[in-house]
C-alpha cells in the first residue's frame, strides 16, 4: 500500500513539473532511454507462502450418549441433577418394578415345577428299573394312587387359586393408595391428615375473623380423617391379606413338592406290582426325563429374561461423563420413546466447520489448528475430513479435535478455529507490488545490463506482501521492487547505496566489506 502511495506522489510530482514548465513557455522535455531511474532491487526468494482463514465452529465432545429407558413405569427416584460427573455403569434413576417382580416369581415357581416334574420323572424310572425295584411289591394299590394324584391337583388348584387371590389383593391395595393419593391433592396434606388440625391451629382464635378460619379448618380436618382412616385401614388390611397370600403360596408349593414325591412313588408302585411295566413303557419313561429336562432348561431361560427385564428398571450410566440434560422427575412415567437423560464425556472436546470444496481439498488428516473461545487458545488437529456435500449447508464438514484442558468449552457453543488452507513449498516468492498488469498480463521490471527490462510472469498463490511467480523468473534474476513514474522498459536505474547494501548483505553474506552495487555504471549522473 505504501509503495501505491508513492506511486501515486511521484506521478502527481511529474504531472505538476510539466505543467509547470509548461505554464513558463517551456514545452516539457521527452523523456529518453538515457534517462535514470532510482529504484530498490531484490532477488526473488524460494520458500513457502501460507494462506490461513478463520471459521466458526460448534463445540461439542467426541462422545454423548442417550440413555433411553427400557422399560416404561413410574419414576421412584432420581439420583442425578444435569452438570453431575458421573461413572459407567453408576445408578441414575429407579423405577417402579412391581410387576416385573411378578414375572420373576412367576418364573421362579415355573422353574420349580419344572424341577419336580424331572425329579418325578427320574424318581419313576429309578422305582421302575433301578437297583430297588425287586422290593416294590409292598407298595400302595391303585387306590392310593388315584389319592396321591387327587392330592397334588388339589394342590396345584389351591396354588392358582392362592395367585390369584394374591394378584387380586395386590390391585385393591393400588386402588387404595391411588386414593389415598387423591384425597391427599382434595384436602392439601402430604404426609399425615394431621397436618390439617395443625394448619388450624395456626389462626387467632381471639378474633372473630380467626375463629371463622380455625372453625372451618377443623370441620375440614375432621371429614379428612374420618376418609383417610377408612383408606388407611383398607390399605393395612389388604398388606397384611397379601402377607397372608405369599405366607400360603409358598406353603402350597413346598406341598406339592411332597405331594409329586408320593404320587410318583405310588405310580411306579402299581405298575410293577400289576407287571404292566414293558420295555415300550421304559423307552416313554426315559423321554419323560427328557421332557422334563427340556421343561427345566426353558423355565431356567424364563428366570433369566425375567432377570433381565428386573435390571431395565434400574436406569444406569453407559458411559463416564457429565450429566448434560436430565428428562426425568418423580413420580413421571418413563419411556423410550424418550431420552432420560444425556451423558457427555468432555475429555475429548471436537470443533465442527464447514467449508468450500477447493478449501477441503487443501485439507489433511492431522492439520494443526488453533482454537480461540473467550479469548482462550486452545491447540488442536483436524481428526476428519467430509466426503460429501452436507445437505443443510451445501459445504464440507470438517472435525477437529481440541487439545488441553477444555472443562471450560460447553457443548453446542459456538468458537472461532484458525487454520493454514491453501500453501505452496520451493516456490519463487517476491513482493506482491513489484507485479504489475496489462489486462490479465502480469509483468515485472528485472535488470539486465544496468536497465530495466519488463519480463512477463505467470503468478500464483498471494497474500498482502507476498506473490508466487509460477513461470517467468528465477532465483537468480533481479526484480525492481519499487514503482517510479518513470520507470520503463529500457531505462537505465540506479540502485541507492542503502538498498544496494542492504541488498549485498543479503545475497554475499561472505563479503560484508562489498563495494556499492549500481546497475549502470557512474550512473548517478549522465
Amino acid at each position: 500500500m505504501k509503495n501505491r502511495q508513492k506511486r501515486s506522489a511521484l506521478f502527481l510530482c511529474v504531472v505538476l513539473s510539466a505543467s509547470a514548465l509548461w505554464g513558463c513557455g517551456q514545452a516539457p522535455e521527452a523523456e529518453t532511454v538515457d534517462d535514470v531511474t532510482v529504484v530498490e532491487t531484490a532477488n526473488p526468494e524460494v520458500g513457502e507462502l501460507r494462506l490461513s482463514a478463520d471459521f466458526i465452529a460448534t463445540i461439542n465432545p467426541d462422545e454423548s450418549v442417550y440413555v433411553i429407558p427400557k422399560a416404561t413405569a413410574e419414576v421412584l427416584e432420581v439420583r442425578v441433577q444435569a452438570g453431575d460427573v458421573v461413572e459407567e455403569g453408576e445408578v441414575l434413576a429407579v423405577l417402579d418394578d412391581t410387576m416385573a417382580q411378578l414375572s420373576m416369581r412367576n418364573a421362579q415357581t415355573a422353574a420349580k415345577n419344572a424341577q419336580l416334574g424331572l425329579n418325578s420323572a427320574q424318581l419313576a424310572y429309578d422305582l421302575q428299573y433301578g437297583e430297588g425295584a425287586t422290593t416294590l411289591n409292598d407298595m400302595q394299590s391303585d387306590n392310593t394312587v388315584s389319592q396321591a394324584e387327587e392330592g397334588v391337583n388339589q394342590l396345584q388348584e389351591n396354588l392358582v387359586d392362592a395367585m390369584n387371590d394374591l394378584q387380586k389383593t395386590k390391585d385393591q391395595l393400588k386402588d387404595k393408595e391411588k386414593e389415598l393419593a387423591d384425597l391427599k391433592v382434595k384436602y392439601d396434606f402430604r404426609e399425615s391428615v394431621n397436618e390439617i388440625r395443625d394448619y388450624a391451629d395456626t389462626f387467632d382464635k381471639s378474633t372473630a375473623e380467626g375463629m371463622i378460619d380455625y372453625l372451618s379448618n377443623l370441620q375440614r380436618y375432621q371429614t379428612a380423617a374420618q376418609e383417610v382412616g377408612a383408606v388407611e385401614g383398607a390399605i393395612a388390611q389388604y398388606k397384611s391379606a397379601i402377607d397372608q397370600y405369599e405366607e400360603a403360596v409358598e406353603t402350597l408349593q413346598d406341598n406339592i413338592d411332597t405331594a409329586y414325591d408320593s404320587y410318583s412313588q405310588a405310580v411306579t408302585a402299581n405298575n410293577i406290582s400289576n407287571g404292566e411295566i414293558l420295555e415300550g413303557q421304559k423307552k416313554a419313561s426315559q423321554n419323560s426325563i427328557s421332557q422334563a429336562q427340556v421343561g427345566i432348561s426353558q423355565a431356567q431361560l424364563g428366570i433369566e429374561q425375567a432377570q433381565e427385564s428386573l435390571e431395565t428398571y434400574i436406569i444406569t450410566a453407559s458411559i463416564s461423563g457429565v450429566i448434560e440434560t436430565v428428562n426425568l422427575k418423580e413420580h413421571d412415567f418413563a419411556t423410550s420413546s424418550n431420552p432420560a437423560f444425556v451423558i457427555s464425556n468432555k475429555d475429548t472436546m471436537v470443533a465442527t466447520y464447514y467449508v468450500s470444496e477447493d478449501v477441503r481439498n487443501t485439507f489433511s488428516v492431522g492439520q494443526k489448528i488453533a482454537l480461540e473461545k473467550d479469548g482462550r487458545l486452545y491447540d488442536g488437529e483436524v481428526i476428519e475430513i467430509g466426503g460429501a456435500i452436507d445437505a443443510a449447508t451445501g459445504l464440507f464438514k470438517i472435525k477437529a479435535a481440541v487439545k488441553g484442558d477444555t472443562t471450560s468449552l460447553l457443548s453446542g457453543t459456538k468458537a472461532t478455529v484458525k487454520t493454514d488452507t491453501y500453501h505452496v513449498k520451493n516456490a519463487v516468492i517476491i513482493p506482491y507490488d513489484a507485479v504489475y498488469y496489462d489486462g490479465t498480463q502480469a509483468y515485472v521490471y528485472t535488470v539486465v545490463d544496468g536497465k530495466a527490462k519488463r519480463t512477463e510472469v505467470s503468478t500464483g498463490l498471494y497474500d498482502v506482501d507476498s506473490i508466487v511467480i509460477t513461470e517467468g523468473l528465477t532465483r537468480e534474476d533481479t526484480i525492481i521492487t519499487t514503482w517510479s513514474a518513470q520507470l520503463r522498459d529500457g531505462v537505465k536505474i540506479s540502485v541507492p547505496l542503502d538498498s544496494a547494501s542492504t541488498e549485498n548483505s543479503e545475497n554475499n553474506e561472505n563479503n560484508e566489506n562489498s563495494e556499492n552495487t549500481e546497475y549502470t555504471e557512474n550512473s548517478t549522473q549522465e
